[in-house]
């Protein structure tokens, strides 16, 4: 992969908030989660089809709390992103924001290699900061053709380049 551009920071050009998704190391279990718990509910809601007459608390409890399990690891899963706007970037994991990045602060950013690819930036104070949020196309699809393009657009749209 080539090395994305190693530049000054460019004034922002930014004018409304974006957000970056991609499947993350946060991401991927709690969509795991979503759908071993709606898998479990919908295996109790068949059962429950055949088994009409024996429904009771023993039924709905495990059935309620599993679609709860379930429906709430795909809306974390879903509140997995970067919030990318004019001034500043917001790293997101479950709907809370984890860290909120001054984009003036930015020096570059880059893609981490490795295993689990993620976005880093370097800050002006020489400090690294992972993004936790979204992360670069993962493998296999970065062995697709436009993955490593889509990696860079994807880093042009955090430095704020066009």
């Amino acid at each position: 992969m080539t090395p994305p551009p190693q530049t000054s920071r460019p004034q922002p050009s930014v004018a409304t908030k974006q957000r970056l998704r991609g499947s993350t190391l946060l991401s991927a279990p709690l969509f795991v989660l979503g759908l071993i718990g709606c898998s479990f509910a919908l295996a109790l809601g068949l059962w429950a089809v055949w088994n009409a007459g024996q429904l009771g608390g023993s039924f709905w409890l495990p059935f309620l709390i599993s679609a709860a399990i379930g429906l709430g690891g795909f809306v974390a899963a879903a509140g997995c992103f970067l919030s990318v706007s004019t001034n500043e970037i917001r790293d997101v994991v479950g709907w809370v924001t984890v860290q909120r990045i001054d984009r003036s602060q930015i020096q570059t950013a880059r893609v981490r290699p490795g295993p689990w690819r993620w976005f880093e930036l370097e800050m002006q104070d020489g400090s690294l900061r992972t993004l936790l949020g979204a992360s670069p196309t993962q493998f296999p699809s970065r062995l697709l053709s436009g993955a490593e393009e889509q990696d860079i657009a994807n880093l042009e749209m955090i430095l704020g380049e066009e």
